[in-house]
């Protein structure tokens, strides 16, 4: 306790109260002044009078070069779905999203994402990685192409495992020298050998 509340103990709350009522003020006057600027800057932007004939700012660069055939890789924070990204990647240019190669797509990793656990994002990377990979060892499969090969492991039921796994597995049956059937039929025996 300092000197002066010992002295005067109600003193030393009543300073303190006008203490925060000053802090109170303070902060009310300056949240009504952010308040009237926003409405202010709201009134402008609504008003009746005609728009100037100031030319409106370009997007910035980043936004304005964005081709989602030319990733690598589809983060979360991409602006772009898989099946656009993937259909995109392999016609070598940007597709809209009712482009049928899109639609086609979309129908595929839909089917992968029903057979197994992962999101359409991790599928098409997956396969993407398998699809470098392999083209490594020397064979040429498409990212489409192994989502469908790898959906007809399961048929028509969930596999237990995800879809990521199921890559590896393929990955080291096909570095083994088999084949796409005799790998699909490998596969579909590991995991159910009846």
């Amino acid at each position: 306790m300092t000197l002066f509340q010992t002295q005067h103990p109600d003193m030393a709350n009543t300073e303190k109260e006008k203490a925060r009522v000053a802090l109170t003020r303070c902060c009310t006057r300056t949240c009504a002044r952010v308040c009237a600027a926003g409405v202010m800057l709201l009134s402008a932007a609504c008003s009746d009078e005609p728009a100037s004939d100031a030319p409106i700012p370009a997007q910035p660069a980043a936004a304005a070069q964005f081709h989602a055939h030319a990733l690598e890789w589809l983060k979360q924070t991409d602006p772009v779905t898989a099946d656009v990204w993937l259909a995109s990647r392999e016609a070598g240019q940007d597709l809209d999203v009712d482009d049928p190669a899109v639609l086609r797509m979309h129908q595929l990793i839909d089917t992968a994402t029903t057979r197994f656990r992962d999101q359409p994002r991790m599928v098409a990377n997956r396969a993407v990685q398998l699809e470098a990979m392999l083209r490594e060892k020397g064979i040429d499969e498409s990212a489409s192409s192994i989502i469908a090969t790898l959906c007809e492991v399961p048929r028509d039921t969930r596999y237990i495992e995800s879809f990521s796994a199921l890559t590896q597995q393929y990955y080291n049956l096909r570095r083994k020298g088999l084949g796409r059937s005799q790998t699909i039929a490998a596969l579909r025996h590991q995991n159910d050998p009846n």
